[in-house]
């Protein structure tokens, strides 16, 4: 019997072998196993996975005071996208070099043909527009470290907590002084081999233009108008102290900040999912002074002249202020809690943001489930439907009118907005370029009815 289990044993172990020996020629298992074998150690070694970084303030904790369960919000999620940050200025200069290299593959004769229309200027501009965007990249950096710095020099949540900021403040090229103050060291690594997500990183400055810049009002205006004025309709002076506007999928905050600068007495949650646009939007609210950016040097298309694709757009925060009653939060709306804390009504307003969920049902859930902490549940929603990643369902507008009907929802207005004649929507759209992206509008306000969805799915029934 022994000999029966060693031969068995050796069996096995001679098929697993062959079997390694083929998938390590097989990129994608190599890719896969790779990716596992690392995610294994820094869960084990990274104690940065078990701190969850506490919205607003940036404090170090091991709960999230405001979401159910914390899901990505962690230190490690957020020296990540710091990185990422870090990483900006490299890895721009390094894509945009492969715009040069191309070249070489070109006849000394269309090399000359370059030459006379400054072509490699542009080039050498689109660097320097890098590197200028850089100078606002580094500040974002700098406000976050010096955040995390100052909100837990007394925290004592952990024993090392004080070595792993400054390990984290040394992996993003600072050191700390004695007095916590933050110095350069210029020492920053980047691993060649590591995935670049530089994508996100500009997607976020073009963001940050285009929640605070005076340049895009014209793509904020029309939303911030609708938003407002539902608002406005359904809330009196007597009542909106008692009143919570929750904004899922803030972005860089400018909606959610006009909300609350607007309606003083309302408590205005804003949360956000992703940690890059996150920290983007806490510091445009606390930066004391305008920006210069570039957010479309980096895109090689359309463009009319080299000076209209390497233009700045200024930054308008010098004026920006943070209204005390906003909360600005990192997580999953759909985690989000009220703390059981009861209002007399919750609005939930959505801009161009339904149309991102993978589930819109779950969306749905989230935002009924509010039912449970408030007397009357709005829904004010402005956007497209243009579905994004792996949706499971992708609704037309009949079809989501029909839905929120079905669930219990009346709606107090809904507006289409799709005449190509009429003034579209842009979003992050540059107006001098020769491709420029329109967006037509989907505009509802509903009141939630708890016996209205009762009703409907029993006659459904």
């Amino acid at each position: 019997m022994t000999s029966l289990n060693g031969n068995t044993s050796a069996i096995i172990f001679t098929c697993l072998a062959v079997i390694m020996s083929f998938l390590r020629k097989y990129k994608p298992f190599r890719v896969w196993f790779t990716s596992l074998f690392e995610t294994s150690l820094s869960d084990y070694f990274l104690p940065s996975k078990q701190i969850v970084v506490s919205s607003p303030t940036f404090t170090l904790s091991k709960t999230s005071a405001h979401f159910k369960e914390h899901g990505n919000t962690t230190l490690y999620e957020l020296i990540q996208a710091l990185t990422q940050l870090q990483e900006y200025l490299i890895r721009g200069q390094r894509q945009n070099g492969v715009i040069f290299n191309r070249t070489r593959e070109l006849q000394p004769e269309n090399l000359m043909h370059l030459r006379r229309i400054k072509y490699f200027s542009k080039v050498d501009e689109v660097n320097k527009s890098i590197q200028q965007n850089n100078i606002s990249v580094q500040l974002v950096i700098r406000y976050v470290l010096e955040r995390l710095i100052e909100n837990n020099k007394n925290n004592d949540m952990m024993e090392h907590l004080p070595d792993i900021l400054k390990t984290t403040c040394a992996d993003l090229g600072f050191m700390t002084s004695d007095k916590g103050e933050l110095i350069p060291t210029g020492d920053t690594i980047i691993l060649a081999n590591s995935p670049s997500k530089q994508s996100t990183v500009v997607e976020a400055l073009g963001h940050l233009c285009r929640d605070w810049s005076s340049s895009f009002e014209c793509e904020r205006n029309p939303l911030n108008d609708f938003v407002h004025k539902r608002l406005q309709v359904s809330l009196k002076p007597s009542s909106d102290q008692d009143t919570l506007v929750i904004v899922p999928g803030a972005g860089v905050g400018q909606l959610a900040q006009s909300i609350a600068h607007k309606f003083p007495h309302c408590k205005v949650d804003s949360i956000e999912w992703s940690a890059l646009m996150y920290v983007f939007n806490q510091f445009a609210l606390d930066h004391p002074y305008d920006l210069d950016i570039s957010p479309f040097s980096q895109y090689y298309s359309g463009h009319v002249d080299p000076e209209s694709q390497t233009r700045q757009v200024q930054v308008n925060l010098k004026d920006v202020i943070r209204p005390a009653n906003l909360n600005v939060l990192w997580g999953d709306f759909r985690q989000y809690t009220t703390n059981d804390k009861q209002y007399k009504k919750i609005f939930v307003c959505t801009a161009f943001f339904i149309d991102t969920a993978e589930n819109l049902f779950e969306y749905f859930q989230a935002i009924e489930e509010f039912t449970n902490y408030c007397d009357e549940l709005h829904w004010i929603n402005i956007g497209p439907l243009k579905y994004g990643t792996r949706p499971l369902v992708q609704f037309t507008v009949s079809e989501l009118k029909d839905l929120r009907r079905i669930r219990g929802w009346e709606d107090k207005c809904e507006e289409v907005v799709n005449d190509y004649n009429k003034k579209l929507n842009g979003y992050m759209t540059d107006y001098e370029s020769l491709y420029q992206g329109y967006y037509g509008l989907l505009k509802f306000h509903s009141v939630f009815h708890q016996k209205g969805k009762e009703s409907a799915v029993n006659n459904s029934n």
